[in-house]
């Protein structure tokens, strides 16, 4: 018996998508086999097909991202030809479900096939649209292409692996204290940790064209706002400390320090 923590992964896609959909159950079901143990973490597979149940006086769209999305830890994604059925807000509820996971600040990746498809199974607007809205999050998704069912496989299973390294890395285990404090962590706050232990002082200063954060000028609202949710979270934990009244320059604290070494091991294995 070991404990470990488990994240909900919703498979997202529309109706053309069937055989990456079982392979991304696969993958997911035989991480779990080899690794839970080792890593304590499980992933806990989502998916219209295997987990929601029929439903009355709501909208279908509705209805799923109560049953499934609002659970949802990570979105794996996969299109091909076509971006599917659109919901009373959004182009279609792939899209509906990938757009509302991302504003709650979760993680989705997402993948495009280039298989070949037949033609009696093309279709020019769907695909289309499809494009239209690869186009539309270019700027702001790093997403992935795949021509080859071989191609998919090894692409999902490094984006597990990688993805799981993350979740362990956000959990660390701070050592010498009386009892052993297992701490978790956003990647925002190991983001803040990391330039702290770089330049021993970190600098959050807020001026009219922007603000500077360990020597970059952030003008982004929301990454701005994500970074002084951080500050202050790990200023109430006691990992860092305000040094002037002002509250624009912070040190760690012993217990920040001991932290950061802890992410530099666990970096290094």
């Amino acid at each position: 018996m070991f404990q470990a923590n488990c994240y909900n992964v919703m498979i997202v896609s529309p109706s053309d998508i069937s055989e990456e959909r079982e392979i991304a159950k696969d993958i997911l079901y035989r991480w779990n086999e080899l690794n839970s143990r080792f890593h304590n973490i499980v992933f806990s597979v989502l998916g219209y097909d295997i987990n929601a149940h029929a439903d009355s006086g709501t909208h279908p769209q509705e209805s799923l991202n109560h049953q499934l999305l609002e659970q949802a830890d990570l979105i794996i994604a996969i299109f091909w030809t076509k971006l599917g059925t659109p919901t009373t807000e959004y182009s279609s509820g792939s899209v509906e479900e990938i757009t509302k996971h991302i504003q709650q600040g979760k993680k989705a990746i997402i993948y495009f096939s280039n298989k070949q498809v037949s033609p009696d199974k093309f279709n020019s607007e769907q695909y289309q649209k499809l494009q239209d809205y690869k186009k539309s999050i270019q700027g702001s998704t790093f997403y992935k292409s795949f021509s080859s069912v071989d191609e998919y496989k090894n692409l999902l299973n490094d984006d597990i692996q990688l993805i799981a390294n993350e979740l362990e890395l956000a959990e660390i285990i701070i050592q010498n204290q009386p009892v052993q404090t297992k701490v978790q962590f956003s990647e925002r706050e190991i983001e803040v940790l990391k330039i702290m232990k770089e330049k021993n002082q970190l600098q959050f200063v807020k001026m009219m064209g922007g603000t500077t954060f360990g020597g970059y000028l952030i003008r982004d609202q929301r990454q701005l706002a994500e970074i002084e949710e951080a500050i202050d979270s790990l200023e109430d934990r006691g990992f860092i400390k305000a040094t002037n009244y002002k509250r624009n320059l912070f040190d760690l604290t012993a217990s920040g320090y001991r932290v950061c070494d802890q992410i530099d091991e666990y970096e290094e294995k």
